[in-house]
C-alpha cells in the first residue's frame, strides 16, 4: 500500500441528507425569540419596587443623617484655625470617629470606604492627642526643672507624668513626626536619676565617714561603714542600673578597700623593712641588706596569698623585691668580674697572653655562675658578657690574631699614639676574628671586600676585645693624614674638613704614603660617620695624569651597602712605641 499518494477529491461536493425544510423551521424560531427578548427588553412595562419596612426606613434614614453629619465636620475641621486650641479640634474628631463607627455597624453591606475613612479619623485624632500630651508633657517637664532650681517637692513626679505622656504619644496611632524616643529615653534616665540621687548622697557620705575613721585609726567603725557603703552601692546597682550611679567595679573596689585595713599593718611592716635594707646596703652592709630583705619579700608574700582583695597585693611589688634582693647579692661578683676584666685587657695590651687566658676564663666562670643563681639581678652588663665568652671561645686564636695584627700596624702620621694599618683588613684576619667571610673575591691575602658598615664596626669592636684596647674605623682627617698632603686637593674638591692642600709636584708621591699600601686604590674603605643612614667610601681608584695626582673619588653610600669594591682598614688607639 502507497502511504505517499494524495487522496484524490470529488469533482462535485457532497449532498446533504438533512430536509431543507427543517432548516428553515430553526431559522424562523430563531428569530421569533430574539423579538420576544427585545419587546420584553424595551417595551414592557417596569416592575413595582419591593416594599421598605419602618426598621428600615429608619436605618436608611439615619445612615443617610451620619454621612451628612460627617460631611459637615470635615467641613468644620478644614475652616478651623491651625492655631487654635487642640481640644476643639479633639472634640470635633472623637464625634467624627464615634459617628463613622455607628455608620459601619448599620450599613447592611459593608464598604471599603468605611473603613479607609475610619482610619484616616483614627490617625487625626491621633495626631491631635499627641500634639497635645507633648505640649502637656514640655510643661511638665519645664515646672520639674523650676521646683529642682528652687529646692522644691515635687520634682520627680512632675517628671514622671512628663515621661508617661511622652509614652503615650511615641506608643499611639500619631504620625512618626510627632514621636520622639530620644526623649522618652532622656526623661525616663533623667527620672531614675533624680529618683536615685538621695542613696547615692548617702552612699558616698558613708563611704566619707569610713575612710575619715581608717585616717583616725577606728578599724572596727571604718569596717562597719564600708559595710553600709557597700550595700547601698549594690541597691543602686540593682534598682538604678541605667543611671550613672550603677557602678559594677565599685563593689569590688570598696571590698579591696575593706581587705587593705586587715593588710595595713604587714604593708606598714614590709615598708620599715625595705628602708631598712636600702640604709644597710648605703653603709656596704650586704650581709644585713640582704636579710632585710629577705623578710620584705616574705611580708609580700603573705599580703598576696592572705589578703587578695586588699590594694597592696602585688605581683610585680614581689618581683621587684626580689630582683632587689638578687641585684644586692650580685653587687660583689659583679665587681669583681670587672676587675678580672680590666687585668685580662692589660695583659692583652702587653700581649701576656697566658696570663690573660687564665683570668678571662675565671671572671667568665664567675658571671655565668652569677646569672644561673640570680636571674632576676639587675646591672649585669650585656657587653661585659659578650666580650669574656667571646675571648674565651676564640682562646685558641688570640696569638694569631694579635700577631697578625700588629704585623699590620703602623703610627699615624703627627699622632703617634694612634696606630693604623698598613693595608685594608686583609681576608684572614677577618675570618680569624668574626669566623666568616662576605667576600666576593675570595683569597686569604687579599681585602675583605663586600662588607656593610656594620660588619665593619663589629670587626673593630671584637678586635678591639683581643688587643684590650680601642679599635675603630679611621675618621677623615686621620685618612688624610696617612694620605699626605696629596689628599689634601682631594679632600677640599669633596668638601672634606679643613680646606685645601698643597699638590706634590709631578713625579712625585706623598712621603707618608711610603709606608700605608692601597689608600688610593684597591677597594674603597668605609670611615667613620655619626649616627645616620649614610656614610663616606674613600679611595677605591685613582689616575695620574701628566704625573699629577687627580682627586680621590669620595663617595657617600648607605651603612648597609654590600658592594665587592668596599673594604675598610682601622685604627688602634695604642701607642706601639711606648707599648700601651
Amino acid at each position: 500500500m502507497n502511504f505517499d499518494k494524495e487522496p484524490e477529491l470529488p469533482d462535485t461536493p457532497p449532498v446533504s441528507t438533512r430536509p431543507r425544510w427543517l432548516l428553515g423551521l430553526l431559522a424562523v424560531v430563531g428569530l421569533g425569540a430574539a423579538a420576544f427578548f427585545a419587546y420584553w427588553q424595551f417595551a414592557a412595562p417596569p416592575a413595582a419596587p419591593l416594599a421598605l419596612t419602618a426598621e428600615q426606613k429608619k436605618i436608611l434614614g439615619e445612615i443617610a443623617y451620619l454621612e451628612g453629619r460627617l460631611d459637615i465636620i470635615a467641613a468644620d475641621l478644614a475652616r478651623l484655625d491651625p492655631k487654635s486650641p487642640p481640644a476643639a479640634r479633639r472634640q470635633l474628631l472623637e464625634e467624627a470617629l464615634e459617628r463613622q463607627n455607628r455608620l459601619r455597624r448599620l450599613r447592611p453591606v459593608p464598604l471599603a470606604a468605611d473603613e479607609l475613612r475610619l482610619a484616616e479619623w483614627q490617625t487625626k485624632l491621633g495626631d491631635t492627642y499627641a500634639r497635645e500630651w507633648n505640649l502637656q508633657s514640655e510643661e511638665l517637664e519645664a515646672e520639674s526643672a523650676l521646683l529642682q532650681k528652687q529646692k522644691q517637692p515635687g520634682v520627680v513626679e512632675k517628671l514622671k507624668e512628663a515621661l508617661r505622656l511622652q509614652r503615650e504619644v511615641n506608643g499611639g496611632l500619631a504620625d512618626q513626626a510627632l514621636k520622639n524616643y530620644g526623649r522618652e529615653a532622656r526623661l525616663e534616665q533623667d527620672a531614675e536619676r533624680l529618683d536615685a540621687e538621695p542613696l547615692r548622697a548617702e552612699g558616698a557620705r558613708v563611704l566619707a565617714e569610713a575612710r575619715a575613721s581608717v585616717a583616725a585609726g577606728r578599724w572596727t567603725a571604718a569596717l562597719e561603714l564600708y559595710g553600709r557603703a557597700r550595700d547601698i552601692q549594690l541597691k543602686l546597682n540593682h534598682e538604678y542600673a541605667r543611671t550613672r550611679f550603677a557602678d559594677l567595679l565599685a563593689v569590688d573596689r570598696l571590698d579591696a578597700e575593706m581587705a587593705s585595713l586587715s593588710a595595713t599593718e604587714a604593708h606598714d611592716q614590709l615598708e620599715a623593712l625595705v628602708t631598712q635594707a636600702t640604709a644597710a646596703a648605703t653603709a656596704q652592709k650586704l650581709d644585713e641588706a640582704d636579710r632585710l630583705l629577705a623578710e620584705a619579700v616574705a611580708r609580700q608574700k603573705l599580703i598576696n596569698e592572705q589578703f587578695a582583695q586588699s590594694r597592696f597585693v602585688s605581683m610585680e611589688r614581689l618581683e621587684q623585691l626580689e630582683a632587689d634582693r638578687q641585684t644586692l647579692r650580685a653587687r660583689a661578683v659583679l665587681t669583681e668580674v670587672r676587675e678580672l676584666d680590666h687585668t685580662a685587657a692589660g695583659h692583652l695590651r702587653r700581649r701576656e697572653l697566658f696570663q690573660s687566658q687564665q683570668l678571662l676564663g675565671l671572671a667568665l666562670e664567675k658571671l655565668a655562675s652569677a646569672v644561673v643563681q640570680l636571674p632576676k639581678a639587675r646591672g649585669i652588663d650585656e657587653e661585659l658578657r659578650q666580650r669574656l665568652s667571646y675571648l674565651n671561645l676564640r682562646s685558641a686564636d688570640l696569638v694569631p690574631i694579635q700577631d697578625q695584627t700588629y704585623d699590620l700596624l703602623m703610627p699615624l702620621p703627627g699622632r703617634e699614639q694612634f696606630a693604623l694599618l698598613k693595608t685594608e683588613v686583609p681576608q684572614a684576619l677577618y675570618v680569624r676574628v668574626m669566623n666568616g667571610n662576605p667576600s666576593r673575591n675570595p683569597g686569604p691575602t687579599l681585602p675583605v671586600d663586600s662588607v656593610t658598615y656594620a660588619e665593619a664596626g663589629e670587626f673593630c669592636r671584637r678586635l678591639g676585645w683581643v688587643l684590650g684596647a680601642t679599635v675603630r674605623l679611621p675618621a677623615a682627617a686621620e685618612f688624610r693624614a696617612a694620605v699626605g698632603d696629596g689628599f689634601a686637593t682631594a679632600a677640599n674638591a669633596w668638601g672634606l674638613e679643613n680646606g685645601p692642600g698643597k699638590s706634590q709636584p709631578a713625579g712625585e708621591k706623598p712621603a707618608n704614603a711610603l709606608g700605608f699600601h692601597d689608600l688610593l686604590g684597591n677597594v674603597a674603605e668605609w670611615l667613620a660617620a655619626d649616627a645616620g643612614d649614610t656614610a663616606v667610601l674613600a679611595g677605591g681608584s685613582f689616575t695620574e695624569s701628566r704625573g699629577q695626582l687627580q682627586a680621590l673619588p669620595l663617595r657617600r653610600a648607605a651603612k648597609t651597602e654590600r658592594a665587592r669594591t668596599n673594604g675598610f682598614r682601622v685604627v688602634v688607639e695604642f701607642d706601639l712605641a711606648a707599648g700601651r
